[in-house]
């Protein structure tokens, strides 16, 4: 049996690596004298539950992970408890559990005991996810030493726990860097193989609420336009089932508002060597590029900074294209005289006399979109 120091290292190598946890759990549980321990997650903002524990029958976990999790009534009190706490059968209250149709039509068939303890890794606005110890139905009980031996181990799993939190945080944000150096970009989501959102930059956060076609419903990301939402089903599908070697790539593009530019969304594969427990696993990284929110973002900060009024700023944007005062003139369905005016002001609040320098103005200005 391998010591409780060797089991510390193990566990903090498990927060660089998520392949070590079924090995782990094998190993806990044989160290604390259980029949089985398990990493439980369940997230009900995005419908989500994972439960990772490899001696217990896959097909009982499969019945958990897609129905049962909801029904638990265990869950309800772990998701109140405070990391850390240790939590048994008495928290959620015996009676409450053994008239439960949880313990009645499923849980009474695993061959698993009623008697448990855990303690939460970490917990997220309802969420969670916790490392469980369970006792079996032959000998139905928790020794005083296993929990003492649990508490000595608490501690250095939560740790691995945020630590590994941290490093797939860090590994989203440097992957949306990566993707969005030298282009023009609006945001940045990463989704795993249900499509729900694991991480979305600052920028995609603005897409979501400016109804630009591209929401978040129920943790998901949808499309408004059904035949683009299919093909990002499809799209996603194919990064999920793809392997490293296999190029992978799909392109969508938007138009809800109909106007003369269409959003566009580049999926590709996205993976990381290690995923937090209980976390979902990532599959694709999707690029989105919206020039009318940029656009929208660059006349915002065009009269911010020189107190344009929504027109100059508009006008100011057109003749960043070059082609004059008379077709920007157009564009902005303004008259040639109307367009001399603004621009006076233009040049007035932008501190130059001439066109080129006020474009060279504009373009600094506008860097960042």
């Amino acid at each position: 049996m391998a010591s409780a120091t060797e089991i510390v290292g193990k566990i903090y190598d498990a927060a660089f690596d998520a392949e070590i946890w079924p090995e782990l759990l094998c190993t806990i549980a044989d160290y604390t004298g259980v029949k089985n321990a398990a990493l439980v997650a369940t997230d009900p903002h995005i419908n989500y539950s994972s439960v990772v524990t490899p001696r217990a029958d896959p097909q009982i976990v499969s019945d958990y992970a897609n129905y049962w999790w909801e029904h638990d009534p265990t869950a309800e009190a772990t998701a109140k408890t405070a990391v850390g706490q240790v939590t048994s059968l008495d928290d959620t209250g015996r009676k409450k559990f053994f008239s439960s149709c949880f313990y009645n039509d499923y849980w009474c068939k695993t061959g698993l005991g009623a008697e448990r303890i855990a303690t939460n890794l970490f917990t997220d606005n309802g969420g969670f996810a916790s490392f469980v110890l369970q006792a079996s139905s032959r000998r139905d009980e928790i020794e005083n030493d296993t929990r003492r031996r649990f508490m000595l181990l608490i501690p250095h799993l939560i740790r691995s726990a945020d630590i590994a939190r941290k490093l797939q945080r860090i590994a989203f944000e440097k992957a949306a860097l990566n993707a969005g150096f030298g282009t023009h970009q609006t945001g940045t989501i990463i989704v795993d193989a249900m499509r729900r959102v694991l991480f979305a930059d600052d920028a995609a956060e603005q897409l979501f609420v400016a109804r630009s076609g591209v929401n978040v419903v129920k943790g998901r990301i949808q499309l408004n336009n059904r035949n683009a939402d299919c093909a990002l089903t499809a799209a996603v599908n194919a990064c999920s089932e793809m392997r490293f070697s296999s190029p992978v790539r799909r392109r969508i593009e938007l138009n809800p508002n109909h106007t003369d530019t269409n959003i566009v969304i580049d999926i590709n594969p996205f993976r990381i060597a290690g995923v937090a427990p209980g976390e979902p696993r990532p599959v694709a990284i999707l690029l989105i590029d919206d020039p009318g929110l940029r656009r929208r973002q660059h006349a915002d900060a065009l009269q911010k900074i020189f107190s344009f009024t929504p027109a100059e700023a508009k006008l100011a944007l057109e003749m960043l294209k070059g082609d004059g005062r008379a077709a920007a003139a157009e564009r902005c369905g303004i008259s040639i005289n109307t367009a001399r005016t603004q621009l006076s002001s233009i040049f007035e609040k932008a501190g130059v006399t001439r066109q080129a320098e006020l474009i060279k103005v504009l373009m600094v200005h506008g860097k960042a979109y």
